[in-house]
């Protein structure tokens, strides 16, 4: 996955996105070539020290954005348990999206709230070290300095009108409000959030050729995130417009064979491979224990399959969502998406009543999106 977990807090599963390895390099080495340059006789060790605490401030501070859109939106009663930091903050959590345009208003502007008050706190510490005076104050304040204004940026960034950074919410909600319709708001913020980051972009490269490289490579990395994220929600918002009405019940797979966690890869895995995108529900005696699908199959190589059992490649039940005929596909596609799985058992009345699968999530689009070119 592109976002990988790091720790539990405040009841929020929290991850960390990928590209946050290359952010934070960038920090880091810009800190300590400003460090050699403002005191050319301080060794590399203190140079690099102060880097990586700079750049480890960042993360916790996009964590404490990310964890104010979190919990502000688990007042309004959001269903979301995971929290993904990436490089703006607040862009990380879709599934905090709120069923009212003011609670979604509320919760977008949560992060940078925190983010700015973070901000000013350090910039007050940066203050106080400068009118101490001495070498450590001062050290520690320019470290607090260069804190505060990342927290203002990150701040002050999210505030832009362009979706999915947290002002692109409040567009959307506002939007949202006006008409109604939460898909035609989402569709306008991301558009602005696209035409957005294709002008940073260009800032960016007009900043890398005429001036400063690393500002210039930051300013061109937000973009490419802008432009990339808007492109996505705009291809999210089409797919919510297709599926909107249709439940589980409407696309799930009734009839299927469940396989006992005992039984060996090699008596069935041509059924599950037969079926691309399917999956298939793991029991023991007649309990649900897990659920395994196509992908975790291909993962093992053939010669192993008259030795792995369903149990041991199998996704336990006790660590999967619970679906039934009348969540919404949305939701089904978010859970699939999130656990990385080609399908989930379908629970009704606590028994199995079935699979939905990406298989039958793919041909109800297909089928939708059939009828609308028709209509046209």
């Amino acid at each position: 996955m592109s976002a990988l977990p790091i720790a539990r807090l405040f009841g929020f599963e929290i991850r960390i996105h990928v590209s946050w390895a290359i952010i934070l390099a960038v920090i880091a080495v810009t800190v300590a070539t400003q460090v050699e340059a403002m005191a050319p006789s301080s060794s590399g060790v203190v140079r690099w020290a102060l880097g990586a605490v700079v750049a480890g401030s960042f993360v916790l501070s996009a964590l404490a954005h990310e964890l104010g859109h979190a919990i502000a939106a688990r007042r309004f009663g959001a269903p979301g348990k995971t929290v993904v930091i990436y490089f703006f903050g607040g862009a990380a959590t879709p599934t905090l999206e709120m069923t009212r345009p003011r609670h979604e208003i509320i919760a977008a502007l949560a992060g940078p709230a925190v983010s700015l008050i973070i901000g000013a706190a350090f910039m007050a510490a940066a203050g106080l070290g400068a009118a101490i005076g001495g070498d450590t104050p001062e050290i520690v304040g320019q470290v607090a300095l260069v804190i505060g204004a990342l927290n203002l940026i990150l701040g002050l960034v999210n505030l832009l009108p362009a979706y999915p950074l947290d002002g692109g919410r409040v567009a959307r909600a506002a939007a949202w409000a006006r008409t109604g319709e939460p898909e035609h708001g989402l569709r306008v913020a991301a558009r602005i959030g696209r035409w957005i980051g294709i002008g940073l972009g260009v800032i960016g490269v007009v900043l890398i050729l005429t001036m400063d490289s690393i500002d210039g490579l930051m300013v061109a990395l937000g973009g490419w995130f802008l432009v990339s994220s808007g492109r996505a929600v705009e291809r999210t918002a089409a797919v919510d417009a297709l599926l909107r009405g249709l439940r589980v019940g409407d696309v799930m797979d009734r009839d299927v064979k469940s396989v006992p966690a005992g039984l060996t890869l090699d008596t069935f895995a041509a059924q599950v491979l037969a079926a691309p995108g399917g999956s298939i529900p793991v029991v023991s005696g007649t309990d649900l224990v897990g659920v395994l699908g196509e992908r975790q199959v291909r993962r093992i190589r053939r010669d192993r399959w008259a030795a792995t059992r369903a149990g041991d490649l199998m996704t336990a039940a006790d660590g999967l969502p619970t679906i039934d005929p009348e969540t919404t596909l949305r939701a089904a596609i978010d859970h699939l998406h999130r656990m990385g799985l080609d399908g989930l058992p379908v629970l009704e009345g606590g028994a199995l009543a079935g699979v939905v699968t990406r298989r039958a999530v793919a041909e109800a689009i297909r089928v939708r999106s059939a009828a609308v070119r028709t209509a046209l």
